[in-house]
C-alpha cells in the first residue's frame, strides 16, 4: 500500500488485525455515514512533552511512553489529550506489550490503564474509511505477539495517534505514572534469512466505525451488533476481543455464507470480573477467509445480574490481523464524512466536560 522499501532478493517469502435496549432481542446497528458538517478533517495535535518515543536498536524494539500522569486516589477516569508521535523505525512490527511504571521504571498496578489505542491517521481501516487502528489494548490485554515470519509494515515516518484512558485506584495515588508500550520489529534493511510477510491490523466494533464505543448496560440480557464488508479479500490470521464485566460472548460471523468465523467468552476471576478475552491464532490452519463481496457481523451479548445499570457500562470490539490478497487497498478520502467524524471524535473526546486531563511536568521527556 505504500512504497516502503526497495525489494531485494530474499530466501523465502510466504504467500499469505446508543441507547440501551431493555428487551432480550438483539439491537442491530446498521452502517451509517457520519452526520453532515464541516467536511475538512481536524488538525492533528502538535508535539507534546507528554509523549516520548525511544528506540532500543540492540533489542529490535521501539517504545512509546505516555506520561507523567497524575492519578489521585479515588479520582475519576482520566483521558489525557490525544498524543501524536512519529514511528522512528522502518520495518515490520511484530506485536506489542505494555506496562504501567513510575519515573524510575518500577512497575505500577496494570489496572491503572483502562485502555489504549494507537491509530494511523494516514491509512484506512479494513471495514470502513476511518483511520486505521494499529493496536488496541485494555487492562486484560497484556501483550500480543506475532511469529517472526509475520509483521505489520511500518513506513519511515509513519505518524500515529495515541489515545488512552486511565483508571485511578480507590486507595492509592500515583503522581507520576507512565504508560510504556514496547513494539518489537524487524528492520527493512536487515530482515534475515526469511523476510516477514506483510499483515495488516483490523478493528470492528458493535457500535459501528463512528461514534460512542461504550453503551449503557441496564439489568437483564442485551445484544448489540454491526454489519459491514471488507475493502479487500484476505484471510484473518489472528483475532481477539474486548469485553467489560458481565459479557457472555463476542462473535464474528459471515452473514452471506451463514457461518460463524469466531466466537469466544471472557476469562473471569473468582469474583466473576472480566480479566481477559482469549486470542485465537488462526494462522495454524491457514486463517479464515474473508471476501469483499460478503457481509460480516460483529455481535456481543451481556447479562447484567445487578439490580441497576453496570457501573462500567459495556463494550464489544474485535481486533486482529489479516493478510491481504491485494497489493494495494482502495484509496480513501480524508474528506469522507466517516473519516472526518471519527478523527474529530478521537481528538475531541478528551476535551469534553467530565473527563480529566493528563498533566505533563517540565521533565516529561526524561
Amino acid at each position: 500500500m505504500w512504497n516502503r522499501r526497495p525489494r531485494g532478493p530474499h530466501l523465502l517469502s510466504l504467500g499469505l488485525l446508543l441507547s440501551p435496549h431493555a428487551s432480550t432481542a438483539q439491537e442491530h446497528a446498521h452502517a451509517a455515514s457520519a452526520p453532515a458538517g464541516d467536511p475538512a478533517p481536524p488538525r492533528l495535535p502538535a508535539a507534546s512533552p507528554l509523549i516520548d518515543v525511544r528506540v532500543h536498536a540492540a533489542d529490535r524494539e521501539f517504545e512509546i511512553v505516555v506520561g507523567p500522569l497524575s492519578l489521585p486516589a479515588g479520582g475519576p477516569h482520566l483521558r489525557p489529550p490525544v498524543q501524536l508521535a512519529e514511528v522512528p523505525v522502518a520495518g515490520w512490527m511484530h506485536g506489542f506489550s505494555w506496562r504501567m511504571r513510575d519515573r524510575e521504571g518500577n512497575p505500577l498496578p496494570d489496572r491503572l490503564l483502562h485502555h489504549v489505542n494507537v491509530i494511523d491517521p494516514d491509512r484506512r481501516e479494513l471495514f470502513s474509511a476511518v483511520p486505521r487502528r494499529i493496536l488496541a489494548a485494555g487492562r486484560e490485554t497484556k501483550s500480543e505477539l506475532l511469529p517472526g515470519v509475520l509483521g505489520v509494515p511500518l513506513a519511515p515516518g509513519t505518524r500515529v495517534l495515541v489515545s488512552a484512558m486511565f483508571a485511578p485506584l480507590p486507595d492509592a495515588s500515583h503522581d507520576e505514572a507512565f504508560l510504556h508500550i514496547r513494539l518489537p520489529y524487524t528492520p527493512f534493511e536487515d530482515p534475515g534469512l526469511v523476510e516477514p510477510v506483510d499483515v495488516y491490523p483490523f478493528y470492528l466494533d458493535v457500535m459501528g466505525p463512528v461514534g460512542e464505543k461504550e453503551f449503557p448496560l441496564p439489568p437483564g440480557t442485551h445484544r448489540r451488533s454491526w454489519e459491514g464488508s471488507p475493502a479487500v479479500d484476505g484471510r484473518i490470521l489472528a483475532v481477539g476481543g474486548h469485553l467489560h464485566d458481565y459479557g457472555d460472548w463476542i462473535r464474528l460471523e459471515d452473514v452471506t455464507a451463514g457461518k460463524v468465523i469466531w466466537e469466544t467468552g471472557p476469562e473471569v476471576d473468582g469474583g466473576g470480573r472480566t480479566v481477559g478475552v482469549p486470542t485465537s491464532r488462526l494462522w495454524w490452519r491457514g486463517g479464515a477467509r474473508i471476501r469483499k463481496d460478503h457481509v460480516y457481523r460483529i455481535s456481543v451479548q451481556y447479562s447484567n445480574p445487578l439490580g441497576h445499570a453496570a457501573p462500567d457500562r459495556a463494550m464489544g470490539a474485535i481486533g486482529g490481523i489479516i493478510i491481504s490478497a491485494a497489493g494495494d487497498w482502495p484509496e480513501f478520502s480524508r474528506e469522507h464524512p466517516d473519516y472526518v467524524q471519527d478523527l474529530r471524535n478521537t481528538l475531541e473526546k478528551p476535551n469534553e466536560a467530565g473527563h480529566g486531563h493528563g498533566r505533563a511536568s517540565p521533565s516529561a521527556g526524561s
